[in-house]
């Protein structure tokens, strides 16, 4: 594939287009600009978390969050994938048993329970956005439709084995750091990108993806990826190319130089 041929740029947010203080890559928008060419995110964040960014760079192309179980087009979800509702009960419930926090994401309202460091910095993102349910009631969670479930603890490494030996549509795996995600089996960000790619009608091979995370990793089995120089090692090995790291505004210096 010649970088000059590229349709289509896709990127992750936290980690990669945007700094450590959550800013967007200074040189993002001017470069698009200049390079004349679309960019639209395919990130774990929930759709209430994502909206500044989507004003920020005037995206109007559909875009993919809560790893890939829902995508939107504007406020309108157009694709969603949510978690099976008896596996959902089953997972809720190991994760009480084993005292481990959680968060357990609707598109209009977060439902908490446990404490857990760490998952604070989640729900305080979310405040005056949508709806936080505190405490919340196993039986009430799993009559919604949940596309996400968000956990950290310290042996979550034995928990998540737990969880995937009993379910056959869920999965538990590492997203980024000490941080969990419960999904459906079919929601990740590589499967939905490529309905997107059928949405839009665009060719595999006319399309950059940029990432930093394990949760990455499918995007990058789908499409041809940079992985920025803060990545983890495993996005790396499976990158086609690297650039420099979202500190130093690794995705607009990419596509600069290279497209």
């Amino acid at each position: 594939m010649s970088l000059k041929t590229i349709k289509l740029i896709v990127a992750d947010l936290d980690g990669t287009l945007l700094h450590d203080d959550k800013s967007l890559d200074r040189n993002i928008k001017s470069v698009l600009i200049e390079k004349n060419v679309p960019l639209t995110f395919v990130s774990g964040r929930n759709v209430h978390i994502i909206q500044d960014y989507i004003k920020e760079l005037n995206i109007t192309l559909p875009y993919i969050t809560n790893n890939g179980a829902n995508m939107f087009l504007g406020d309108t979800c157009i694709y969603e994938c949510p978690i099976d509702s008896s596996e959902l009960k089953t997972c809720l419930n190991i994760l009480v048993a084993n005292k481990v926090a959680f968060l357990a994401y609707t598109n209009q309202t977060i439902y908490s329970v446990g404490y857990q460091e760490g998952l604070d910095a989640f729900k305080n993102r979310l405040i005056g956005k949508c709806e936080i349910v505190e405490d919340a009631n196993i039986e009430d969670i799993v009559r919604e439709s949940i596309f996400k479930v968000v956990m950290i603890h310290p042996n979550m490494e034995r928990v998540k084995d737990q969880l995937n030996s009993v379910c056959d549509k869920t999965v538990c795996m590492q997203s980024e750091g000490i941080i969990y995600t419960l999904t459906n089996k079919d929601s990740t960000k590589g499967k939905t990108l490529l309905k997107l790619l059928e949405y839009l009608d665009i060719d595999s091979n006319s399309v950059l993806a940029f990432g930093d995370n394990y949760n990455d990793i499918s995007m990058f089995e789908v499409v041809d990826g940079v992985a920025v120089e803060n990545a983890q090692e495993s996005l790396k090995e499976v990158a086609k190319y690297l650039t420099k790291s979202n500190e130093d505004d690794g995705v607009s210096y990419f596509i600069q130089n290279k497209l």
